[in-house]
């Protein structure tokens, strides 16, 4: 059962000490823990209607998007609207969300990716994957750094589901328990959990990600899990918020122990800055049209660092393009906003 969040804890802007800890206890030992009732319904209907016609335009393309062409047909990491009245803050500053962010992930937990996650009607099943890898690769490594082994999460998956999402319209598959399977610091790069029955089998059965409408479900991204099919005649949109440590200084959120003295000093000066995949430096920040800057500028009570920065006209932001990029979107000056490259 889902924890639900009471008017008091609304009020205050955080969970009570007692279900905050077991909301973290569920993330580290089964990998996952979904928390009722932290976004409005006014919220995930304006979404939810968005993304509906935001996927009508992607389909006009009638061409597999490159998300599907990796990971299956019918399922799109769609890029969300950027722009005011879609940026909410009861999602993007919402206290309730950020305390139990900082919960799991320390102070000054930054947030590093902004997306829709759609589950399309004729949707095939994903291979099964996981999407964050382990930040301490040994034992010795992680006792080094003053860490357990299996060592804690790093980053922080928020699956929000705008409408109901269960096994009728293809709640994720997912494998409790495998965040801690720490075979997978042994694979290379690129290694496919397929490849090791023996490991899949140990961790059958596997179960569903039901989350009721308004609804997170808190997830160690390192936990095996899947899309499949969506049964139903109904579009699944949900939307993915994932936050990063302080101390992973990547764009893409990852631990970096080799990092220069300089670099590692000048990202701790400036926040905005991150190490590209080249190695180098350069603003990190997601990017937001700035008609939505009153909703980032709420202050945060739990030290999130929400990592943005805005572009006014005649520049503006094509959240259809660039979703897996740097800033998580292209900047565009054309007057309309499409998928078309």
């Amino acid at each position: 059962m889902p924890f639900s969040i009471t008017e008091q804890e609304r009020d205050q802007g955080k969970v009570t000490a007692e279900k905050l800890a077991a909301i973290v206890h569920d993330v580290e030992t089964i990998g996952y823990a979904v928390v009722s009732d932290l976004v409005t319904p006014a919220t995930c209907q304006l979404l939810a209607e968005a993304i509906l016609e935001d996927v009508a335009e992607v389909r006009a393309l009638a061409t597999p998007t490159r998300h599907e062409t990796n990971t299956g047909q019918g399922h799109l990491q769609l890029g969300l609207r950027r722009r005011a009245p879609y940026v909410r803050a009861d999602l993007i500053a919402n206290p309730l969300i950020e305390h139990i962010v900082s919960a799991v992930l320390g102070a000054n937990a930054w947030l590093g990716f902004y997306n829709g996650n759609v589950n399309l009607p004729g949707s095939v099943h994903q291979p099964l994957h996981y999407d964050r890898p382990f930040s301490w690769r040994t034992q010795e490594e992680a006792e080094q750094d003053g860490q357990r082994w299996p060592p804690p999460t790093t980053t922080l998956s928020c699956s929000v589901a705008l409408t109901e999402i269960t096994e009728d319209n293809g709640a994720t598959e997912i494998y409790p328990g495998t965040h801690l399977e720490t075979e997978v610091t042994k694979w290379p790069l690129g290694e496919r959990v397929s490849k090791h029955p023996e490991l899949i089998e140990k961790w059958q059965p596997p179960a569903r990600m039901p989350i009721p409408a308004g609804g997170i479900c808190f997830r160690d991204p390192r936990m095996w899990h899947r899309g499949v099919p969506n049964p139903s005649d109904q579009v699944r949109p949900m939307i993915a918020l994932t936050y990063h440590s302080a101390r992973c200084l990547s764009w893409r959120g990852r631990m970096l122990r080799r990092l220069p003295e300089a670099d590692k000093q000048a990202c701790t000066e400036d926040q905005a800055l991150k190490v590209l995949d080249d190695g180098t430096l350069a603003d990190g920040r997601l990017v937001f049209d700035d008609d939505v800057s009153s909703v980032f500028a709420i202050p945060s009570p739990h030290g999130i660092n929400r990592n943005v920065r805005f572009v006014s006209s005649p520049e503006r932001v094509n959240h259809f393009l660039d979703a897996h990029e740097r800033g998580g979107a292209r900047v565009v000056t054309a007057s309309q906003l499409s998928p078309r490259e």
